[in-house]
């Protein structure tokens, strides 16, 4: 039983599992790994095979650029680099097809121009690594490649240090003196996951409900800190908070009471494992609010653990913290299923499994954006396709304030042409009041610019010296009904929307003629007798095309490649 406080406030329970939470719990690891979540041992051991290989490469490199650094080859034996990895596989939740977040830390001497530049290419001269590609403008500049079947994520820290000691300590703040920004980013992934490991009460329990918990949000396409929603260390921080609240708890509680929590938690309130280190010594900025104004805008805060502490969501919009509430939701009406006395087996794992069904995304969106990618060869198409990923959050959070942005977190496939994707938002409009009228009196035409958004991310992906000819890609508007069939997983379509017939009414009755109002009049003409009814105004079984106010909302290209929506009103 453990009787450490955790977190940074007392638990909500410290009651033992029951029998039926120890039954929910060994369900749920059945559909885990009947979902095919645990790697085998053949497999974990071709990835530290991978890792030594890896660092073997990376012993050379460090060697060759203090050679060419004029440094003496004794001295240049001695420098050495160190790799660390963090993220799924450090946390011990990894798949058999996850990739491995890799840290490579070097000496001052050592830059990153020398890891691009250098290293790169020898990487890519080794016969086991494919689809190698650099992003070396990222958030994190990263090198991505696949080793021997193993996926790799390979970044840099840059210390100010002469040489890397054998003691070097990872977890020693001072490492973090007179750090750049993105080695001191990169170097506090392994702090942050080797923080999380040692702020849980059962590491076991963690990784169970983390597994899920990861699963889970990949399916229902709310896992992506690039696009707005959550990465995977704010998945992790938000497990070992409630893992923290219920210490003594079972996996299959645990799980539960994950959506409990975060149904019911008030943000922008924060989330914290832990309490705010301040070191006056480095000076470096932690997430403080009370210090820095602007980040009193952050709509949901997940804190890391390790200094200096920042937000690890900062990416969230108001559109994708609506979704994400609406999934805490539905997971927790799922999983109250589990509270019933009398469930069996099966219903238990009918539970898990209802957790896990795809988003609906393309069924509940009637405009999208589509961004769609092409290169001709392999050998461009992952790079090609790093650098839009990594800039889709800029025509996310570029859109104007009437226009509700939710993204499609994934590229989609396009089964038929060879190295081409599409990525997909969708897209609703907030265009107002619908009766206003302009100054002549007519109605008024709504429109909404987003040529500002489109532009500006074209010139995030054009002008970044990475951006070829052979790369090609285009942004158009689509409608729900005209979704291309691949994006589907299922016999299920957009549903057009049913428009209601709309009787003009005067002193409640409709307007008739005078006379007989079911009669129809007849007319001889030409020998012959036509039937003829005649125009009423309002009438119920006039034609809705003429009668009826509908609005269109557009898409319009203009010649300069600016796009905007315009909603028109009036009779079409």
């Amino acid at each position: 039983m453990s009787k450490r406080r955790y977190g940074t406030t007392d638990p909500i329970s410290t009651a033992q599992p029951t029998e039926h939470h120890k039954l929910v719990t060994r369900i749920l690891v059945e559909v885990l790994r009947g979902r095919d979540l645990y790697e085998s041992e053949e497999r974990s051991r071709k990835r530290e095979e991978v890792l030594g290989r890896l660092n073997d490469m990376v012993q050379k490199w460090a060697y060759e650029s203090s050679i060419k650094c004029r440094m003496p080859e004794v001295v240049a034996r001695e420098q050495g680099a160190r790799i660390f990895t963090f993220g799924s596989y450090r946390l011990g939740v990894h798949g058999p097809n996850s990739d491995i977040d890799t840290l490579c830390v070097v000496p001052a001497h050592i830059t990153r121009q020398h890891f691009f530049q250098d290293l790169a290419p020898m990487l890519r001269a080794e016969r086991d690594v494919k689809e190698l590609a650099t992003v070396e403008d990222a958030f994190v500049p990263v090198i991505k490649f696949v080793f021997d079947t193993v996926d790799i994520d390979l970044v840099l820290a840059q210390l100010a240090l002469n040489a890397i000691p054998d003691e070097w300590d990872l977890h020693d703040s001072n490492n973090l003196r007179n750090l750049d920004f993105k080695s001191q980013k990169s170097l506090n992934g392994c702090r942050d996951t080797d923080s999380i490991l040692k702020l849980v009460p059962s590491i076991e329990s963690f990784r169970t409900v983390l597994r899920f918990i990861k699963l889970w949000a990949k399916k229902r396409a709310v896992y992506s800190n690039a696009f707005g929603f959550l990465g995977g260390v704010s998945w992790a921080l938000l497990t070992a908070r409630v893992c923290q609240l219920y210490p003594n708890a079972a996996a299959g509680h645990i799980l539960q009471k994950f959506f409990v929590f975060y149904d019911f938690w008030k943000w922008p309130s924060p989330i914290l494992l832990t309490s705010i280190q301040k070191d006056q010594s480095l000076g470096l900025e932690v997430w403080d609010p009370s210090v820095n104004p602007l980040q009193r805008r952050d709509l949901a805060p997940i804190i890391t653990p390790a200094y200096p502490s920042m937000n690890s969501t900062y990416n969230i919009n108001h559109a994708t913290l609506r979704v994400l509430k609406k999934e805490f939701k539905r997971g927790k009406e799922i999983t109250r299923k589990l509270d019933k006395k009398e469930i069996t087996e099966d219903q238990i794992k009918e539970v898990w499994n209802e957790l896990l069904k795809d988003s609906d995304f393309f069924l509940e969106h009637r405009n999208f954006l589509q961004v769609k990618l092409s290169t001709p060869d392999e050998e461009t198409h992952k790079r090609w396709l790093g650098l839009v990923e990594s800039r889709m959050r800029q025509l996310v959070m570029k859109m104007p304030h009437n226009v509700i942005c939710t993204p499609y977190p994934y590229y989609v496939k396009h089964p038929k042409e060879s190295f081409t994707e599409s990525f997909f938002l969708g897209l609703e409009f907030d265009l107002g009041d619908s009766n206003e009228e302009s100054a002549n009196g007519s109605k008024a035409r709504k429109q909404v610019n987003l040529a500002d958004a489109i532009n500006h991310f074209k010139h995030k992906v054009e002008y970044n010296g990475i951006k070829t000819d052979v790369m090609k890609y285009e942004i158009k508007h689509i409608k729900a009904r005209n979704l291309p069939e691949f994006v589907f997983k299922d016999d299920r379509r957009p549903q057009a929307k049913k428009r209601r017939r709309k009787k003009r009414k005067k002193s409640g009755k409709i307007e008739q003629p005078e006379g007989d109002q079911k009669t129809v009049k007849t007319e001889q003409s030409n020998g012959r007798t036509t039937k003829k009814r005649p125009k009423i105004e309002g009438d119920a079984n006039k034609d809705t095309k003429n009668s009826e106010k509908k609005m269109k909302v557009q898409l319009l290209g203009k010649k300069d490649g600016q796009l905007q929506v315009q909603k028109r009103e009036g009779k079409v």
